[in-house]
């Protein structure tokens, strides 16, 4: 008689502790130690689901999760960090850059330095104009144009052209729209920075002539809509 009672109380329990798995979507973003730079391509793991999923180019991530699991975010040079999920809530992750050897020589350069030096690259093979040649040069010099129309390497440089005019413009928004300038701004609390980023991310046609005020100012009125919306 007593068996019977022992597997259902043990059922019961069982169900209880499934019950409190919730299985939920759990969204973040990922930026570097002390700067407005997001990490694209990092590799965040849900080391207890073993699920697997990469933060596209704006840093930006989402994982099925339940309370409990532990997320492991990796990228070649930054320092893996490890997450446990305490509560149900998106994620702002800030990953430090690796420490290098002394002995290393290592040479830096800035992003604009680096564009300009592809670009380059491009021009050494004769295209000019990143496949959009002005009118002139289709009077002055057609082979040039045709080349800048048809050929293969101005093709590649055009859509670098492209690339480059969104990822600068993305940058910009970034300068003005960040973890620290907002936390400025507004008394905001941490379950709610990472939502508040995705709804309310400014165009990058909106922060072209902002300063440092206009950028206070909007993330006050953008703080109250979110607030409004929430409830």
């Amino acid at each position: 008689m007593l068996k019977p009672l022992f597997f259902s109380f043990l059922l019961f329990l069982i169900a209880i502790s499934a019950s409190g798995q919730v299985n939920f979507v759990l969204k973040g973003l990922i930026f570097r130690t002390a700067t407005s730079q997001r990490i694209a391509k990092v590799s965040i793991e849900n080391k207890t689901a073993d699920k697997l999923v990469y933060s596209d180019d704006l840093g930006n991530f989402s994982i099925n999760a339940n309370i409990g699991d532990t997320l492991i975010f990796k990228k070649e040079g930054f320092s893996e960090q490890e997450k446990v999920i305490s509560i149900k809530q998106n994620l702002v992750i800030y990953l430090n850059a690796a420490q290098v050897l002394a002995e290393v020589v290592v040479k830096e350069q800035s992003k604009k330095r680096e564009q300009q030096e592809i670009l380059d690259g491009y021009r050494s093979k004769g295209v000019f104009y990143n496949g959009n040649p002005p009118l002139l040069v289709y009077i002055f010099s057609p082979l040039t144009a045709l080349n800048e129309l048809i050929g293969k390497d101005a093709n590649n440089a055009k859509r670098f052209g492209n690339y480059i005019a969104r990822e600068n413009a993305e940058s910009k928004v970034d300068t003005h729209f960040n973890p620290a300038i907002i936390r400025t701004a507004v008394k905001i609390k941490d379950n709610e920075l990472a939502e508040f980023m995705y709804l309310h991310r400014p165009k990058p046609e909106q922060v072209i002539y902002w300063n440092y005020y206009d950028a206070l100012a909007y993330v006050r009125k953008a703080y109250q809509d979110y607030l409004k919306r929430k409830k």
